[in-house]
């Protein structure tokens, strides 16, 4: 499985500020591959404290569990996800990276991916149901 992460997940579960997803953080570390594009490490790191930091970039360490990609996105998905409604400057980048990366699940409390965005390429889900997704398919 392989699926990608918002910063307003990883955030608050690297401050330990919400249970939720901190369990994810744990729970993600078996037989789940995170991708992640840059733009996302950036906007994590610029809002944690070093240590934090640390962690976030300790769950990218072993290749086959995660990855930070830094190659552009193509310019044509990131137009379909601007005219599907997510705002152009971050959102529409990760919908498209989403896509491009073939991810099944993007996780994220962002409202725009959440209430507003339709699409069949992924599934869109917050911390607690991705973790509901996991125990019920245990």
């Amino acid at each position: 499985m392989r699926i990608c992460i918002d910063s307003s997940t990883f955030i608050p579960g690297l401050q330990k500020r919400d249970p939720d997803k901190v369990k994810l953080l744990i729970l993600v570390r078996n037989n789940i591959h995170i991708t992640i594009p840059r733009l996302i490490a950036k906007e994590v790191t610029r809002n944690l404290i070093a240590e934090e930091v640390r962690e976030f970039y300790r769950l990218f360490q072993e290749e086959q569990f995660g990855q930070i990609i830094d190659e552009p996105i193509p310019s044509a998905l990131v137009e379909k996800y601007i005219n599907l409604g997510l705002p152009a400057k971050a959102d529409a980048f990760i919908g498209a990276f989403a896509e491009w990366m073939n991810v099944s699940h993007l996780i994220s409390e962002n409202r725009h991916f959440l209430r507003e965005l339709q699409t069949t390429a992924f599934e869109i889900v917050n911390a607690a149901e991705f973790i509901k997704l996991l125990e019920d398919d245990a």
